[in-house]
């Protein structure tokens, strides 16, 4: 039987290179996440209702992959180191040069829970494609926010084999030395 961990609060978020369907081996960590902000966005299945004449119920019904899958988090006051990962365009010494059109930008995320009695969760998309903006401005009693939008995308191997593009995995608290 499987373990459980009740999964409880963000402890944190990373961002890592999206490369041939692998998870990478190091994530960059988010220094900020603001309270409350971190949400899964899963779709459920499109029904493909096959009926027929003279019965209430259908035939059958297929289902079919709704839309894709997504996790939105925002980050409070974000540097330009941010703005222009999540966001694309340039930095010019401390400032942000926003691009000039749209950018693609594919990276892998891991979302980790916060530890409870010796274990916590972690969440993992291998390829997601990345949009952001700012979201809120900043006001007497508010900063601004950058919403990043992460969704997921199929995770290809090198050798063209489809691997496994969300992970949820139950790990274990390991004591640093």
């Amino acid at each position: 039987m499987s373990e459980r961990s009740i999964a409880i609060g963000v402890a944190s978020i990373g961002y890592g290179e999206a490369v041939n369907g692998v998870v990478p081996a190091s994530y960059t960590r988010l220094r900020d996440i603001y309270k409350g902000s971190v949400a899964f966005n899963f779709a459920d299945a499109n029904q493909v209702k096959i009926e027929v004449e003279g019965r209430e119920d259908p035939l059958a019904i297929i289902n079919r992959k709704g839309d894709a899958d997504s996790i939105e988090f925002s980050i409070p006051s974000p540097t330009t180191d941010e703005l222009v990962t999540f966001c694309g365009g340039t930095k010019n010494g401390d400032k942000w040069e926003a691009p000039n059109s749209v950018e693609t930008i594919n990276k892998a995320f891991c979302i980790a829970t916060q530890p409870y009695e010796g274990k916590y969760v972690e969440y993992t998309i291998v390829n997601g494609a990345v949009s952001a903006k700012i979201s809120q401005a900043p006001g007497s009693e508010q900063t601004d926010l950058l919403l990043v939008k992460v969704t997921r995308q199929s995770a290809i191997a090198a050798d063209g084999s489809l691997k496994p593009s969300f992970i949820r995995e139950v790990k274990t608290v390991t004591p640093q030395a």
